[in-house]
């Protein structure tokens, strides 16, 4: 999907607020995916604390536990470089380990929430609202349509219609998460807390997924 944004000064500030939601869907749909191979964590989070601190400022919601689980994480692959008992492991390996070496600790495919089941029928009620919309798939993203990324990059692509005046942009975006991403986030964000205790690194997504749950509105909050 594009990810193109709107030219800031031509909007009103009710459309501002609309590009500021669907940036920061964006950018929590690019962290659930692969990061660059020759990206440490440090890398990696730089650029993610960045951009969480300017859409949070806009949105007037709180990433201070975002920012803060990448910190930390930061730290403790600092500490590993540091001891000198080899180089410590980059961002993709810990990515890796937690979203795509089999038996796969946490699944982005959100179907396996929804249903326990991969490619079933809400993975096919998902490629429907992509098409009622209008909207395709990014031809490189190689997964099934209910990948996380691809649902909030969905989401954020409504919000930019509705920018841009789709009178049903917004009223699109917030039945799809209604229907879909408030049922699987708090799971994934439980899958999550528990490949923490043995993968550290996945306290990160832990974080993500619970301010992804806060940049939905998510009713069980």
């Amino acid at each position: 999907m594009s990810t193109d944004t709107l030219a800031a000064p031509d909007l009103d500030m009710d459309a501002r607020i609309l590009v500021a939601r669907a940036d920061l869907l964006y950018c929590l749909a690019r962290a659930f995916l692969p990061p660059p191979a020759d990206w440490s964590i440090c890398d990696w989070g730089q650029l993610l604390v960045d951009d969480l601190s300017e859409l949070g400022l806009q949105l007037g919601l709180d990433t201070v536990d975002t920012r803060q689980a990448i910190a930390a994480e930061c730290e403790r692959w600092a500490g590993a470089a540091r001891a000198g008992v080899g180089v410590a492991d980059g961002w993709l390996v810990e990515y890796s380990r937690l979203f795509l070496v089999p038996p796969v600790a946490v699944t982005l495919n959100t179907g396996v929430y929804l249903e326990g089941s991969l490619g079933g029928s809400s993975t096919q009620m998902v490629r429907s609202c992509y098409e009622t919309a209008g909207v395709v798939p990014d031809e490189r993203f190689h997964d099934l349509p209910d990948h996380a990324a691809m649902e909030l990059e969905f989401v954020a692509r409504l919000l930019e219609r509705s920018a841009q005046g789709d009178a049903d942009g917004v009223a699109m975006a917030e039945e799809f998460c209604a229907e879909f991403v408030h049922a699987w986030a708090e799971p994934l964000e439980l899958a999550c807390r528990k490949a923490a205790e043995r993968l550290p690194a996945a306290l990160v997504y832990v974080a993500l997924a619970r301010l992804l749950r806060h940049a939905v509105a998510d009713p069980s909050l």
